[in-house]
């Protein structure tokens, strides 16, 4: 649940420059499309993120010591992910302020939304690959 199993890590390793190469494009589409259709900049991101990742951990069977840069990564990647769905979730279902009028939902803000969403769905496999390559790599290249 917290992590990758090894094909999910394979398939990650596998598609990382497909992964990066698709971020790029998709956060290229606001800048290119006209104002209020442009969609994807954060997903972008972190799907370009998660192409690097894979590119620093792709010999994670045979690299000794990757486990220490994948347990870096979790340590600086997980309470930042944990904090983002915090404040998106908090936003989300925030109660509005007295004598306010009810929200409307706008298209903005709902782009946004769903631009997020995927995000930090997309930023919480980049913490799962993480925490896979670290149990992984240490089991198989620790010296006993």
């Amino acid at each position: 649940m917290f992590r990758l199993n090894e094909w999910e890590i394979d398939r990650v390793i596998l598609h990382r420059h497909k992964l990066f190469f698709a971020g790029l494009a998709l956060m290229s589409l606001p800048f290119t499309l006209p104002r209020g259709w442009g969609f994807g900049f954060f997903s972008g991101f972190m799907l370009v993120s998660l192409g690097i990742y894979g590119v620093a951990l792709r010999k994670w069977r045979t690299e000794p010591g990757l486990w220490m840069l994948a347990i870096l990564l979790t340590i600086t990647l997980g309470p930042c992910w944990a904090y983002f769905e915090f404040l998106h979730w908090r936003g989300l279902f925030a109660e509005p302020a007295r004598k306010q009028a009810a929200r409307v939902i706008t298209w903005d803000q709902l782009r946004l939304s769903i631009d997020t969403i995927i995000a930090l769905t997309l930023f919480a496999r980049t913490v799962k690959l993480a925490v896979g390559v670290s149990i992984e790599n240490w089991k198989r290249t620790r010296v006993v």
